[in-house]
C-alpha cells in the first residue's frame, strides 16, 4: 500500500495547524515537530522547522508504505533507508526531487469525505517524473494533451506533475464536492478563502501562514477537454 502524504515545512505550525482543522483534517500524529493529518483520502505532515530556516515555506513530496522494501527495491542504488528522529523506518530516493517514504503511520480515522491530498511535483521533465512516481506504485489517471500535466492516483491520495523550470513541491488536494461550499465551510472558521476560475475547472486558494504562493485546492475535472483520462 503507498499513501500520497506531502510534507509542509514551516515555523508557523499553529498557523497550519488552524488551517488544516478549517479544512476538515483530523490528526493522527500530533507532535511538537512533526505531525500528521487525515484528509479524506490521503495524508499530509507538518515538520517544524525554526524561523529563517532555507526550508522554511517549501514542502517535500513525501508518501507512506506498509512495504519499504519495495520501494528500495523499486530503485536500487539511489533508495537509501534511514530512521527518523522519531524512530520510523524510511527510505529516501535520490533524483530531481528526493522521495520520501515511511512506515504507515498508524490510524484510520479521516477527515472531509471527498478532500483528497496531493503532493505536486513542479518539473521540466513532466514525463520522466510521472514515470519515477509510476515506479513507486503509483497509477497515472490524467494527462493533459499539452504533456504539461499528468495526475497520478495511490492507494490514499494523489500526486501530480506540472512543468516548471524549478523543480519544486508543493502540498495541494483534490475536492470531489462544490468548492464553493468547502469556501464557505473554510471561512466559517476565520480562514480566507477564494474561489478563481481556471481552464481546466474550478480551485479553491487559501493564503499560507507565510505568505506567497497559496495553497491550490482543485475541483475534481468533470469536463476533460484538452485532457486524457489513462
Amino acid at each position: 500500500m503507498i499513501v500520497s502524504r506531502p510534507v509542509q515545512y514551516t515555523s508557523d505550525v499553529a498557523g497550519y495547524r488552524r488551517l488544516f482543522a478549517a479544512l476538515g483534517l483530523v490528526a493522527l500524529v500530533e507532535e511538537a515537530d512533526w505531525s500528521v493529518y487525515a484528509a479524506g483520502d490521503g495524508r499530509v505532515a507538518l515538520h517544524r522547522v525554526e524561523p529563517g530556516d532555507p526550508l522554511d515555506g517549501l514542502a517535500a513530496l513525501g508518501f507512506e508504505s506498509d512495504d519499504l522494501d519495495a520501494a528500495a527495491n523499486a530503485f536500487g542504488d539511489p533508495a537509501r533507508r534511514f530512521v527518523a528522529d522519531n524512530g520510523a523506518s524510511g527510505v529516501a530516493i535520490a533524483g530531481e526531487l528526493e522521495l520520501v517514504v515511511l512506515e504507515l503511520a498508524p490510524g484510520e480515522r479521516r477527515g472531509t469525505q471527498g478532500l483528497r491530498a496531493l503532493g505536486l511535483w513542479v518539473s521540466a521533465h513532466v514525463d520522466a517524473a510521472a514515470s519515477v512516481l509510476e515506479r513507486l506504485g503509483l497509477r497515472a489517471e490524467v494527462r493533459s494533451d499539452s504533456g504539461r500535466w499528468v495526475q497520478l492516483v495511490a492507494d490514499a491520495g494523489l500526486a501530480a506533475v506540472h512543468d516548471g523550470d524549478v523543480p519544486a513541491a508543493q502540498v495541494s488536494f483534490e475536492y470531489e464536492g462544490d468548492v464553493d461550499e468547502l469556501a464557505a465551510r473554510v471561512r466559517a472558521e476565520g480562514v480566507d478563502a477564494h474561489v478563481v476560475d481556471e481552464s481546466y475547472g474550478r480551485t479553491l486558494l487559501i493564503p499560507r501562514p507565510e505568505g506567497g504562493e497559496p495553497i491550490w485546492i482543485n475541483e475534481c475535472q468533470s469536463d476533460l477537454y484538452g485532457y486524457t483520462a489513462l
